[in-house]
């Protein structure tokens, strides 16, 4: 170092440009730094926004118990092609060295030219290394078990498609109603908003009226209390609309991080067709999910049994056998004489007794079978009566919208007059709190029953399979 200057590579830069160097690169760093922050928060704060068919759609794509599901399809396709493995000749080739610490012998009787006087002779055979090389093909031609095993890994797959089904159907309803849920916690949050909005301004007016003599100091009090005792509610509101929304995304398979907003209302067409409790129920013996399931599963027991009584019946099959051998005392490759053997043939196999064993797997295939059966029977009937529980919960809900047209209407005109009262001098603070409060009431209680009928229609949907 020589003072005033630093030594960089073969050159000298004064110490004050290395200084102002630094500076220099530590602005580029934190202005890059500043512009990564900005554009990590742009990217974070990008609001997805969802309607009805969208949040459906995308829980169709990302929901980790829809994408499970497509993978046990998967799966059983692979089974199936496993099962069906066993109609195809099999061919195996082997490779064997061995080494005889001991040889082998054979025992010759007394008497032979090679057995010592009265004892049997004993003669080593072979060589102490033996090479064997083979190819062996087997053909299944007659084998029960085996087609019968294929059409159950065959239902087994059809029940793996229709549990994927009914994992969409089902994660289909639960979207649904999350939105819904969504739906009526931000039609709530704008009641309240409304709500404490209307209890602000009649303060502001009843403290006009106040300050010029008109009302008293208690009628004042009693407006300021409402506005006070509203805003709790308020905020209550705004946070259950926000845990919807969690509820939501969730639901859906979004990442928790992603904000989200919801386009829908909550509405009942002018002319509402309540649905036809035959014809509910007939749909759903069709085509509902968990009854389709059981139905398979029926099947699948009933090819069961049939498989454990192919264990009664032979099978058959084909084999050859191909082997290419030498036996020598050295290792010399090129001195070996090597030998060919080859051999087919048929291979039947009758099954005469096992102890019972047949017998009773086939017992235990028909009871399983019979379980079956009775689970399908005592889901039908419970299925049967959610759905007339349904129907009649759609037809509550109708009356219910209907009554609540006509309160919300005259909550409305009560709480003006209500107003007007108070604001003449005939009528109190109170009466108008109660006006207040009686409106307030009937816009949730119509919300409400629209929300009854909006999930009772999507219950139905599910009963009768339907996405």
């Amino acid at each position: 170092m020589i003072e005033g200057f630093t030594l960089k590579h073969n050159g000298i830069m004064p110490r004050h440009e290395l200084h102002f160097g630094g500076k220099r690169m530590i602005r580029t760093l934190l202005i890059a730094l500043v512009l990564l922050a900005s554009f990590s928060y742009g990217q974070q704060s990008e609001v997805l926004v969802l309607d009805a068919d969208s949040a459906v759609q995308m829980a169709l794509e990302k929901n980790s118990d829809i994408t499970i599901s497509r993978m046990d399809v998967s799966k059983a396709e692979q089974r199936l092609r496993e099962a069906r493995s066993g109609l195809f000749p099999k061919l195996d080739l082997s490779g064997q060295y061995q080494r005889y610490i001991e040889k082998p012998v054979i025992f010759l009787p007394e008497g032979t030219p090679f057995s010592p006087p009265g004892k049997p002779g004993i003669l080593e055979i072979g060589s102490d290394n033996a090479f064997v090389g083979g190819v062996g093909l087997s053909i299944p031609l007659l084998s029960l078990g085996m087609h019968d095993g294929i059409k159950i890994a065959s239902l087994g797959r059809q029940f793996s498609v229709e549990n994927a089904r009914s994992t969409e159907v089902k994660t289909v309803a639960s979207v649904k109603k999350a939105f819904l849920a969504v739906i009526i916690a931000r039609e709530y949050q704008n009641v309240m908003r409304q709500s404490l909005q209307n209890a602000q301004e009649n303060f502001d007016h009843v403290n006009e009226l106040n300050e010029s003599g008109v009302l008293s100091n208690y009628d004042r009090l009693r407006a300021q209390v409402g506005v006070e005792n509203l805003k709790p509610l308020a905020l209550q509101a705004e946070n259950n609309f926000e845990l919807a929304k969690e509820g939501l995304k969730i639901a859906i398979g979004i990442d928790a991080e992603q904000k989200i907003e919801v386009h829908g209302e909550l509405a009942m067409a002018a002319s509402y067709q309540i649905p036809d409790i035959g014809e509910a129920m007939e749909r759903m013996l069709a085509n509902n999910p968990q009854l389709n399931l059981v139905k398979q599963q029926l099947r699948i027991a009933g090819k069961t049994v049939d498989l454990e009584r192919t264990a009664y019946f032979p099978t058959l099959a084909a084999f050859g056998s191909f082997q290419y051998q030498t036996q020598a005392n050295d290792l010399k490759f090129s001195d070996f004489y090597w030998v060919n053997t080859f051999a087919i043939g048929l291979q039947m196999q009758v099954p005469v007794f096992n102890g019972f064993k047949t017998s009773s797997r086939v017992r235990q295939a028909q009871i399983a079978r019979q379980q079956v059966l009775e689970q399908e029977q005592s889901l039908a009937e419970a299925l049967k009566t959610q759905a007339k529980s349904v129907v009649y919960r759609i037809e509550q809900a109708v009356k219910r919208i209907s009554g609540q047209e006509k309160t919300v209407q005259q909550a409305e005109e009560g709480y003006e007059i209500a107003k007007m009262r108070l604001a003449s001098g005939l009528g109190t603070q109170l009466e108008l709190n109660d006006a207040e409060l009686a409106l307030r009431q009937a816009r949730v209680n119509r919300l409400q029953a629209i929300y009854d009928l909006r999930v009772a229609e999507v219950d139905l949907q599910y009963l009768s399979g339907d996405k």
